[in-house]
């Protein structure tokens, strides 16, 4: 990267809801971040970025899938609880799960094309 308002930048875009919010965080004008994002090298590094923060959270909500299984199992199994809001819970984090790895395999099927098509997505 070419200066550290750049590399701040690229953080703060992961944790901004908005642009906007992302550049006021560094201290740019929001002109220059949408800018800095037209550049092929600084989106590249952000959509890398973006992709590994994903994965990152995929991975942790993978690792639960267990004890949300569990719950739901133990609500099948005890009659006397009120099972609503904890299997709602339990179901979001498998739909999320299920969710998160049908999109990786999308990515990695759509990455395999641009491969073998020499398309970079640019």
């Amino acid at each position: 990267m070419k200066s550290s308002k750049r590399e701040l930048l690229l953080a703060a875009l992961l944790v901004n809801p908005t642009v906007r919010e992302a550049a006021a965080s560094v201290g740019i004008p929001e002109t220059t971040a949408y800018n800095w994002l037209r550049d092929p090298d600084f989106s590249a590094e952000y959509k890398q970025r973006k992709r590994q923060t994903v994965a990152e959270a995929s991975d942790y909500l993978q690792s639960k899938i267990n004890a949300a299984t569990q719950i739901i199992v133990e609500l099948m199994d005890d009659a006397e609880t009120p099972p609503h809001t904890r299997l709602t819970a339990a179901k979001t984090i498998i739909d999320t799960v299920y969710r998160f790895i049908e999109q990786a395999e999308i990515i990695a099927r759509i990455e395999a094309l641009e491969a073998v098509s020499g398309d970079n997505g640019r």
